[in-house]
């Protein structure tokens, strides 16, 4: 596993951004990010089939015990899931590869899958949201590498979507078993925006009105408006939106 502490070097002179560009400098960047936002990441290099870079912590893997480990698995997530949650999610996999048919290379290159699913951590079922996003392409379009971030998720259920910048999102659909292109109509204004943004950090429709310098009523009439927009009925609910398609 690379040693970020001894990643900064002169990397000035690399020009190719496909299969020969080096991943450490990626790697550096990742990890301060990491840092930033208190993210737990990991690199996997998939011709390798490991992890190449982690954070320093795994949240929830370094709580697991022995006895929570069902399998060896190169993500050290899925090796803490039922074989149920499993099969499900290698459906996800396969299903996943091949919605990349329907994405142009830019988008492809930078789009976000995300998988909300349960681990089994001493017992009890916690679900958690993976992100993941490639990080240095073949040359014949095929991913080298990506990162994967982990945080808590409030889902109650196995889900899975892909964003691409575009503005295509893409919902698994467990029936089709396939991943189904949709429109969100969802278009948030600056005002409805900000709400969110500072509810986001935990603030009270009294805290955010002061922070934007309006009228509590009127915060609550911008909520009024997300929750119709987002067919949601919580400011959580309204937030797990967002979050899953890129809202904001």
């Amino acid at each position: 596993m690379l040693n970020v502490n001894n990643l900064f070097f002169n990397h000035s002179n690399c020009e190719d951004q496909g299969e020969n560009y080096p991943i450490e400098p990626m790697i550096v960047a990742i990890d301060a990010m990491a840092r930033i936002n208190s993210q737990s990441a990991f690199v996997i290099d998939f011709d390798l089939h490991k992890i190449v870079y982690q954070t320093e912590q795994l949240v929830y893997i370094d709580e697991a015990s022995l006895k929570d480990i069902k399998r060896e698995c190169t993500n050290p997530y899925w090796s803490i899931i039922s074989e149920e949650t499993l099969e499900k999610l290698l459906v996800i996999k396969n299903n996943y590869l091949l919605a990349g048919n329907d994405l142009s290379y830019e988008d492809y290159i930078r789009h976000i899958c995300t998988i909300d699913y349960p681990i089994i951590l001493k017992g009890r079922e916690l679900f958690i949201t993976q992100k993941f996003t490639p990080l240095r392409m073949r040359n014949d379009s095929i991913t080298k590498s990506g990162v994967f971030t982990i945080g808590y998720s409030n889902k109650k259920s196995i889900e899975s979507y892909i964003i691409a910048p575009s503005g295509k999102r893409f919902v698994f659909d467990f029936d089709e078993k396939r991943f189904v292109e949709f429109n969100l109509d969802a278009t948030l204004s600056l005002a409805e925006k900000a709400v969110l943004q500072r509810a986001r950090t935990g603030m009270t429709n009294e805290e955010i009105a002061n922070s934007l310098c309006l009228s509590v009523n009127t915060v609550k009439t911008h909520r009024m408006h997300i929750f119709k927009k987002l067919n949601v009925t919580t400011i959580t609910e309204a937030l797990a939106v967002v979050g899953n398609y890129q809202l904001i």
